[in-house]
């Protein structure tokens, strides 16, 4: 019973992390309700809602079966069981610390070496051209096209915070009517809506895809069609990376209170190892 109360465990852990990373599923629908109700979402909290939503069955039939077993236990006996029951938690607790710095991780190495930064050469590329050449991530100016409908997208991070606006730009005389590059705007809220103009050319770090899932989402709710590939226009580096340091340094925080947590269950262990021994018969 242990053995598959873990392995559903991990399979709970592991789907939603999948629902999460590509925004989809009750993860997906969870995080536009909040979006819906407050314009943000908090994109950990989203997770261990559903990770603990889907653990409790599972926790409520440990109970009934170790109730059930506790019954015609002596007391070393039971001293015994709950031992082995603390040594199997403090080990699913590892399992989930070592998944959380795992992630945690990821998206460090991710951010640090995989998105593109602001050294290179400043390459002009026109928005007509997209879909046509080749396009190299890196600085970049886009020219030759104009803005479209403005999606305004936040996260909170508990840390900080997330909030940017997106727009797809397209070439005046659009063909086929999907979007090929997007352009975050210098605004962050619904407030700032009047600032935004057109402009004869915008300036940035490109990058393939690059558009949160949430964006994505809302785009297509409206009708705004996504090319394959398609490419995002940040305004700079960190308006790039943020959002996965702050993923990195919330799954960072997560691991160090699973690691607490390791500690507690530790002593919690070591107390019952002593209760044991004293409730054993003296040897003779």
């Amino acid at each position: 019973m242990s053995l598959a109360i873990q392995a559903w465990t991990l399979i709970c852990g592991l789907y939603f992390l999948w629902e999460a990373l590509a925004y989809r599923g009750l993860f997906g629908r969870l995080a536009e309700f909040q979006i819906a109700r407050f314009g943000s979402y908090v994109p950990l909290l989203t997770y261990l809602v559903l990770f603990t939503l889907a653990l409790i069955p599972a926790w409520i039939i440990a109970w009934f079966f170790a109730r059930r077993r506790e019954e015609d236990l002596d007391l070393a006996a039971l001293l015994e069981l709950r031992i082995s029951q603390a040594r199997k938690l403090r080990l699913l607790i590892v399992a989930l610390a070592t998944a959380s710095v795992s992630v945690a991780a990821g998206f460090a190495i991710y951010a640090f070496w995989f998105l593109p930064g602001q050294d290179g050469e400043l390459r002009t590329i026109a928005a007509s051209e997209f879909g046509a050449v080749p396009i190299n991530e890196g600085p970049t100016r886009i020219v030759g096209g104009e803005l479209g409908t403005v999606i305004f997208f936040g996260q909170d991070w508990f840390i900080g915070d997330d909030r940017m606006a997106f727009s797809p730009y397209r070439p005046v005389a659009d063909g086929d009517g999907l979007s090929r590059v997007f352009v975050q705007l210098e605004t962050t809220g619904t407030r700032g809506r009047e600032a935004i103009v057109q402009r004869p050319a915008w300036s940035g770090i490109i990058v393939e895809g690059g558009l949160p899932g949430t964006v994505r989402v809302l785009f297509n709710y409206i009708g705004v069609g996504i090319s394959d590939p398609y490419y995002t226009l940040y305004q700079n580096e960190y308006a790039l990376k943020v959002r996965f340091w702050l993923q990195a340094m919330q799954w960072a925080f997560l691991t160090l209170f699973l690691t607490l947590l390791i500690v507690s269950q530790t002593r919690t262990i070591k107390k019952l190892e002593r209760q044991k021994d004293a409730a054993a018969p003296p040897a003779y």
